[in-house]
């Protein structure tokens, strides 16, 4: 399939990466667990450190207090063009949890009755905040079922479940689950002709890293992100707010305007950590053809980055190269994933006969290949439900991830089918906490 990265820029693309292919635990290892978090870029890193050595805080006079305050508002400037974003107001937070509970309770407000509507597919950050806050202030909680052999939500039932009262519709982007892409243009469109003044709030941030996003295109009120999942650190979240939400009542400082909605000092050395990020995109960009000004250099970046991993995905399911892909090995079952290759993020969920998740996790980690085993839990038991499933293997990848990985994966997957009783028997399981939040 085309859209494979030229060799050349792959290999380029890998050395900015720390342990791309190996760390201090695992000298060689493949990593495919991007859904829980990316690798980390190297330049980021000596960014974010830098930084960090200089002590000066914001509003002082001094050279560093300038110098900090400027990074802070670039790193600003730098959501707003990641997202696409050309008005409106950004919400930073410690984690993508943490944005999506602010911009729910401020969507929701003190105003008592109506209803919200949200999927069992969501990440518990989407599921819980909106049970919360709906609660809080009286009002109906509506939970649109998922397709288990899609392992997206039609749009149509997400609708039907809008009436005039429906003041808040809060949904995924791209499942961390299923990778399902859901289709957030018309679902905006069309639920707006049943309740005009309904706000959307989506949760980006498994999607945001693999592909273009433009939150007025895709006409939602709220988008959230998690930069540690696009080759940054954890510690800060964003959430971009429309004009509609972003002077909406939230905790603030009673000295500070409506739209602004910093609490406290910021880490302004996690904000020259994100810009870092964003100069690596736009080098992609620019490295796969895209001319222009910033914009266009990552929107560039992040096209060449879908096409890579979409074709990745196809290797993942088809096979190449005389290596069976996971459509065609009979000891797996493939879960929710019956449809377009071109709606998905690069991600795998699958089922081995007679293994549970942990164990095949257990048996790629012995094969020097990271991965998941995902049980229902806090944060995905109610997916797992809709999906009919007690659990399942989770592959998942970047634009980092090469042919070869791929296929490394897949035949250490194909091993199992082989192997008897007693040798299934010795793989035991890798650990499986509750607190797997990715």
């Amino acid at each position: 399939m085309d859209g494979l990265l030229p060799p050349d820029l792959l290999r380029e693309v890998r050395c900015r990466f720390a342990y791309v292919d190996g760390d201090p635990s695992t000298p060689q290892r493949i990593f495919l667990d991007t859904a829980s978090g990316s690798l980390r870029l190297e330049s980021m890193i000596a960014a974010l450190a830098e930084q960090t050595r200089w002590p000066d805080q914001l509003g002082r006079a001094s050279e560093g207090s300038r110098r900090a305050g400027e990074i802070v508002e670039h790193g600003l400037e730098d959501v707003s063009l990641f997202l696409g974003a050309h008005d409106g107001a950004i919400v930073p937070a410690m984690s993508g949890t943490h944005a999506m509970f602010r911009a729910v309770h401020a969507a929701l407000g003190d105003e008592r009755g109506g209803n919200v509507v949200t999927t069992n597919l969501e990440h518990a950050c989407v599921y819980d905040s909106t049970r919360v806050f709906a609660d809080a202030v009286g009002a109906e909680w509506r939970v649109a079922d998922l397709d288990p052999a899609t392992g997206r939500v039609p749009v149509e039932a997400i609708l039907a479940r809008v009436d005039a009262q429906t003041r808040l519709i809060a949904t995924i982007h791209g499942s961390n689950v299923t990778g399902a892409v859901q289709d957030l243009t018309t679902l905006t469109a069309e639920a707006r002709r049943i309740s005009p003044n309904v706000l959307v709030a989506v949760d980006g941030v498994q999607y945001a890293p693999h592909a273009p996003v433009d939150v007025h295109e895709l006409g939602v009120d709220a988008y959230v992100f998690s930069p540690y999942k696009v080759f940054c650190v954890k510690g800060i979240g964003f959430a971009w707010l429309s004009p509609r939400m972003s002077g909406h009542g939230h905790w603030k400082l009673r000295g500070k305007p409506d739209d602004d909605w910093m609490l406290g000092s910021p880490c302004d050395a996690t904000y020259a950590a994100w810009s870092n990020v964003v100069d690596y995109l736009c080098w992609m960009g620019t490295q796969t053809g895209g001319t222009g000004d910033r914009r266009q250099r990552l929107l560039a970046g992040m096209r060449a980055s879908h096409a890579h991993s979409t074709a990745l995905l196809h290797r993942l399911l088809e096979g190449a190269d005389g290596v069976p892909g996971l459509r065609r090995m009979e000891h797996v079952t493939l879960i929710g994933m019956d449809d377009d290759l071109q709606r998905r993020v690069l991600l795998a969920l699958f089922n081995v006969s007679g293994l549970d998740g942990s164990q095949v996790a257990e048996h790629l980690r012995r094969r020097g290949i990271v991965v998941q085993g995902r049980k229902a839990d806090i944060y995905c038991g109610h997916a797992f439900d809709g999906l009919g499933q007690p659990g399942a293997v989770r592959v998942s990848g970047c634009h980092y991830n090469t042919p070869d990985e791929i296929d490394a994966c897949l035949g250490a997957i194909n091993e199992l089918r082989s192997m008897g009783a007693d040798e299934i028997a010795l793989i035991g399981a890798a650990p499986v906490r509750s607190g797997q939040e990715g």
